[in-house]
């Protein structure tokens, strides 16, 4: 029974520890969300979307469309223009992994 329990405590170490070093880095563009979106886009402002958890391709799809002026906001349309497309698909990863 003792064995058991070690292994069983043991698994869910390893577990644990390979689910944290699975866990993307935050891109360097990620610190301009911050502001408003919150720490790993869990914004707390109901004004600011939550962008932890969002499908990548929605995500990418609204920055791209901000950087190219089919939406319009003046502080998104801002951060975006700078975007590459690696840079947006990095983003939307990143917060799609949150």
């Amino acid at each position: 029974m003792k064995n058991l329990l070690i292994a069983t405590l043991s698994t869910g170490l390893l577990l644990s520890a390979n689910a944290q070093a699975e866990a993307p880095a935050a891109p360097a563009k990620a610190a301009m969300c911050i502001g408003c979106h919150g720490a790993n886009g869990n914004s707390v402002v109901p004004n600011f979307p939550k962008l932890a958890g969002q499908h990548a391709s929605y995500t990418a799809k609204q920055l791209k469309d901000f950087r190219d002026g089919f939406r319009k906001d003046a502080t998104m349309s801002t951060f975006a223009k700078g975007l590459t497309d690696q840079e947006i698909q990095e983003l939307a990863d990143y917060y799609a992994a949150q």
